[in-house]
Formats: structure tokens, sequence, C-alpha cells
């Protein structure tokens, strides 16, 4: 097989190396392949995460937001213990790019057949509609003002969409 690299008794010292070589290869090729099994082992163990439904991603959001407003509110002098409810308007919209072709708005389509889909740019959140505060503290007139106008502020709903009111106590 190495026959063309005989040459004066070399050749038995050549092809034993050789074979050394060849055997910490395919040892390696094994270790290899021992590796790249145990890390797709642990990749399977561990559970892939469970996507939540549009209702349920909803619902995780706006308790995120009540949590926000809550810390954000706890934290204005004069203000115990808050309870928060928010109104939501619609849900989570996808946002694709979008062109003018001859006075005609249309998607921005990439790839191609079967592939082709709409360029997507991101995900917006649906709005805050309202607020409503249920606190200690939100009977007394100057802290009302202070946390409609930090939460007007803050995210950008209107005064008129936020009522506080003073929590039974």
């Amino acid at each position: 097989m190495f026959g063309f690299l005989k040459a004066s008794g070399e050749g038995e010292k050549k092809s034993g190396g050789k074979l050394l070589i060849l055997i910490l290869c395919a040892a390696a090729g094994v270790l290899l392949l021992l590796i790249g099994s145990g890390s797709t082992e642990t990749e399977a163990a561990t559970p892939a995460p469970v996507y939540n439904t549009a209702e349920d991603e909803l619902v995780i959001y706006q308790k995120y937001l009540e949590e926000r407003i809550r810390t954000l509110c706890e934290s204005v002098k004069g203000v115990g213990s808050v309870t928060v409810a928010v109104t939501l308007d619609g849900t989570f919209q996808s946002v694709y790019a979008t062109e003018m072709e001859s006075g005609k708005e249309s998607y921005v389509i990439v790839g191609s057949g079967s592939s082709a889909e709409a360029l997507y740019l991101t995900r917006s959140p649906p709005g805050i509609t309202g607020i409503g505060i249920v606190c200690s503290g939100g009977g007394v007139e100057a802290v009302r003002y202070e946390l409609i106008a930090l939460l007007s502020a803050t995210f950008n709903v209107s005064t008129h969409r936020i009522y506080v009111t003073q929590a039974y106590e």
C-alpha cells in the first residue's frame, strides 16, 4: 500500500509509524464522537421551552406591567401598599417591512418560491388603555396627583385614563 515510500529498510519503520498515527487518529475520532454524543444527551435532558399561546403571553405581559407600576407607585412618598389593574388595547402585533410601489404599499418579500416570506422587523406590545390604582395614601389629593402625573409620563397614558383611590383599611 505504501510501497513507494520504502527505501533500504526504512519502510518497516515508516509503515509502523503510519500505523500508529492511523490508530491515534481513529482514537481521536471515537473520542470526538463520544464528546459530541454527550452534549446531545445534555441538550436532550434540558426541556425545550414551552411557547405560550397568545392569550397566555398577553396575561404574562399584563402582570409584568402591573408589577412594574406597583413597584413604581410604592416608591412615591405617602403611598403604602398598592394594588394595580391594567387594561390593554388588543394584543401583540408583528411589524413587517413595507415599500411603496406606484403609490401602492406592499410587504417586502425575501426568499423565493416556497420559502418566500414577508420581512419581519419587530413585534410591538399592546398599548395601555387604563390604569387603576388602589393604595393607602390614595385619598390624599397631592399623592393622587403625583401618581397620576408619574404614570401618565412613564407609560404615555392620558391622565383621564388613570384612576387612583384610597385603599380600604
